[in-house]
């Protein structure tokens, strides 16, 4: 693989992932993979990019070479909530067509709100178990709506990317919260999609006030944003343990309703989900960089790789401030500094494993990762 900080030379890759920020010179990337007949794909990020060399503003590629022994297949699938469930498992089967059977992993990208419905299509196109899918939301600089979704041909503001990868060498996949419980939980006990209305037969505002030690008391008043304020303290849902040790799921918290005092998340959860104020720090955040890698590769001993693909939280990269170039040099020390692409989203997806069964999942202020071995 090689990392591409310009659209030159793009002739001889099987593909080019390509991350940029709203600026980023995306339309130099496609013009560079018509002219050489090189599929194109990717997705913009929150105001950086991590490369090798930090976090940088602009556009930028990882492309896939023929000796990395990569076959891959690209759909950019126009769509929006009420048929996104049905388009991408209509494109799962045109993607298996093409790869010539299953893939041995996924990397996902849609606009941000019907993340769910895009992992169940997924699901329902027989593209489940063992298969390890991962990714995240598209982002832009200032939730304003910019974000897109591209490839060679087009650029899309609402729809989804799907990537599949078939490789003669394992792909590793890791995904991770990096926060810790608090021990003050509940049930969710009514919720419509995305929105919590009661956690405990209370008013959700209340109860998850009440767990932040008032720190949402003039938020509960006025209703708006509470992106802020709720960062370093999500809700999170246990999914699975490891060693006894539990993996939770993350939701953030986005808006309190102050007619209702209901909550607003930017993942769906279900009546009866038993869930749990969360808390990260920045050192915390910092350090899930190498956790991620150890999820999906495990401690010790490496197996050699090829390249990387990583995926933040973009809530997280305003938590951290300056801390984003750390994020870009653990990772790289992590990885053995062979070439690699990172984006800061809107939502992450990543596997997690339950009952047996390899089972992806849409959470907030995560970071997941794509390693190809060699």
């Amino acid at each position: 693989m090689e990392f591409m900080d310009a659209p030159r030379a793009l002739g001889g890759a099987r593909g080019v992932l390509c991350y940029a920020t709203v600026d980023g010179d995306i339309e130099g990337f496609q013009r560079e993979a018509r002219a050489k007949g090189v599929p194109l794909f990717g997705a913009t990020s929150f105001q950086g990019v991590f490369t090798p060399r930090g976090f940088e503003r602009g556009a930028f590629g990882l492309a896939f070479e023929p000796a990395d022994r990569v076959t891959l297949a690209h759909a950019l699938i126009d769509t929006s909530a009420p048929r996104a469930r049905r388009d991408v498992e209509q494109a799962v089967a045109r993607l298996e067509a093409e790869l010539g059977g299953k893939p041995d992993a996924v990397l996902v990208h849609a606009t941000p709100g019907f993340e769910e419905r895009v992992l169940e299509g997924l699901a329902s196109g027989g593209w489940g178990s063992p298969i390890s899918v991962a990714g995240g939301s598209a982002a832009d600089d200032d939730l304003s709506g910019a974000w897109r979704v591209f490839d060679a041909e087009r650029s899309l503001s609402e729809g989804a990317l799907v990537v599949a990868f078939r490789a003669d060498a394992t792909v590793h996949a890791g995904f991770v919260s990096g926060y810790f419980g608090t021990k003050r939980r509940g049930r969710v006990t009514r919720c419509t999609g995305r929105t919590v209305h009661t956690i405990d037969g209370r008013p959700a505002a209340e109860v998850l006030d009440e767990w932040m030690s008032g720190a949402l008391a003039e938020a509960r008043k006025t209703g708006g944003s509470v992106l802020a304020e709720t960062t370093l303290s999500p809700i999170g849902r246990v999914v699975d343990r490891t060693h006894r040790v539990p993996r939770y799921l993350l939701s953030h918290p986005h808006e309190l309703h102050a007619d209702t005092q209901a909550v607003s998340f930017f993942t769906e959860l279900e009546e009866g989900d038993e869930i749990e104020l969360m808390m990260g720090t920045r050192g915390s955040l910092l350090d899930r960089t190498q956790q991620v890698v150890d999820r999906a590769i495990g401690r010790g001993q490496r197996p050699p790789l090829g390249g990387g693909v990583l995926i933040y939280c973009g809530g997280c990269v305003g938590a951290i401030g300056d801390g984003t170039g750390e994020v870009a040099r653990i990772y790289r020390e992590a990885v053995g500094g062979v070439p690699f692409l990172g984006a800061a989203t809107f939502g992450e997806v990543g596997p997690f494993d339950i009952q047996g069964e390899r089972v992806a999942r849409h959470g907030n202020l995560m970071c997941d990762t794509l390693l190809f071995g060699r």
